[in-house]
């Protein structure tokens, strides 16, 4: 498991150096800070770490917008109920009572 685990860091590293390093050299992107030109490693390691901000940004704002959507649904769910219940409680109501005075009462044996 943690050997697994050390191969996959291993090669995420690996694959985020390269491929930041074709970026940089293929569309001249380079990180300059106050007239100072920021090495290549350095500058790919900011990058990947703004991805990463910018992909755990979007893991929360599509959870809140699932949860949001099942917020709403279940409201809705819970006002059809309670609407449907309101409009049919006199019906159960007197069905119950109906059943409770037609139905057959068990003979007590002696």
């Amino acid at each position: 498991m943690l050997k697994n685990l050390l191969l996959a860091v291993l090669i995420a590293g690996v694959l985020t150096y390269c491929f930041g390093h074709v970026v940089t050299e293929w569309f001249d992107v380079h990180l300059v800070l106050s007239d100072y030109e920021v090495e290549s490693f350095t500058s790919i390691i900011a990058a990947t770490a703004i991805v990463a901000l910018l992909v755990f940004i979007g893991f929360i704002v599509a959870f809140s917008v699932i949860a949001a959507m099942v917020l709403i649904f279940v409201a809705c769910a819970i006002g059809l109920f309670v609407a449907g219940f309101g409009m049919f409680w006199p019906v159960i109501l007197i069905s119950i009572v109906i059943y409770l005075l037609v139905r057959e009462k068990p003979a007590t044996a002696y």
